[in-house]
């Protein structure tokens, strides 16, 4: 409100004039930033006893800071409500995954019905043609029987046969082979993949001539032992000498043996694989001075050299 002062001259109507000199002078208007920062009081009374409830002090930053953090709690609950509920479903838009995966399904059942319909039409349409007499009768049918059964006098080997046997018989008379039978058989195991049972420092070789029939690896302890083919186990026992062993009984007339074991995870007449985990390195047996596993193959009967069927280090 402005204040009137003293009147100095009267006009003609009897009114006096305010002073305009003494008029107090307008308020500057405040800033933007200066109405943010304006403080406010927010009152909660009772209306029956005027008693003050509440009082809060407040401006107009701390107002939109309240209602933006409002805002940011209310859409994250919203958010993940939609995320984590069936919600999301109803929304216009959304792919349910499982009906994505549904839809790949339905697309490669299609795409081989597609493959298969036409040669399940081509195999109605010859069985058509077959039963209507459309298809001419196979020729193998048309041959005549044979006038006579040949008799033995037709069973003479020719020229060329008896030569070959001549030759075949020349050649193997002069074989200096002791045992052709065994030698052959030895040569057949190069053709046999053998999974190494173990990989580790090969401490004794394989030694006829010192009883020694198969080869010592030293690993370090707990190493699984592996089968060095497929075949059957047919003995998971206990011995003096070599501790937990197990046999496995190959094709091909083919034996291998595993001594020192720790533990022994197979038990007789169980069907092993190339390359299964039979047992444990150990170091049990009288004949053992450490942990380490004494490896046999044996084939028909006769003790041969695992190294040189496949690498052990």
């Amino acid at each position: 409100m402005r204040k009137v002062a003293r009147c100095t001259e009267p006009d003609g109507s009897g009114r006096y004039l305010p002073d305009m000199a003494n008029e107090e002078k307008p308020r500057k208007r405040r800033t933007f930033l200066q109405r943010l920062r304006s403080k406010y009081r927010f009152l909660v009374i009772d209306d029956g006893t005027f008693e003050e409830r509440v009082s809060i002090r407040l401006n107009r930053i701390n107002v939109l800071l309240i209602g933006l953090g409002l805002f940011i709690i209310t859409a994250a609950f919203v958010a993940m409500v939609i995320v984590l509920t069936p919600l999301k479903r109803y929304i216009p838009g959304y792919t349910d995954p499982e009906l994505v995966r549904f839809a790949q399904r339905s697309a490669q059942l299609a795409d081989s019905l597609q493959r298969v319909v036409p040669v399940q039409q081509l195999y109605i349409e010859n069985m058509r043609r077959v039963l209507s007499g459309e298809v001419t009768p196979d020729s193998a049918l048309q041959y005549r029987s044979l006038a006579r059964v040949p008799g033995p006098e037709a069973l003479v080997p020719g020229g060329r046969d008896s030569s070959l046997r001549r030759s075949v018989q020349r050649d193997e008379a002069y074989s200096l082979s002791a045992d052709s039978r065994t030698s052959a058989g030895f040569r057949g195991l190069s053709g046999i993949f053998f999974f190494p049972p173990l990989r580790g420092t090969v401490s004794s070789n394989f030694d006829r001539a010192l009883g020694h029939f198969g080869v010592d690896i030293v690993t370090a302890p707990d190493e699984a032992v592996k089968a060095c083919l497929d075949g059957t186990v047919t003995l998971a026992s206990w011995t003096t000498d070599g501790g937990h062993v197990i046999q496995i009984q190959h094709a091909n007339d083919l034996v291998s043996v595993y001594k020192h074991n720790s533990v022994l995870l197979k038990k007789v007449g169980d069907r092993v694989k190339g390359g299964e985990v039979v047992s444990i390195v150990g170091n049990s047996g009288e004949l053992t001075t450490g942990p380490h596993l004494h490896f046999e193959l044996w084939h028909n009967g006769e003790p041969v050299d695992p190294a040189a069927y496949m690498a052990l280090q």
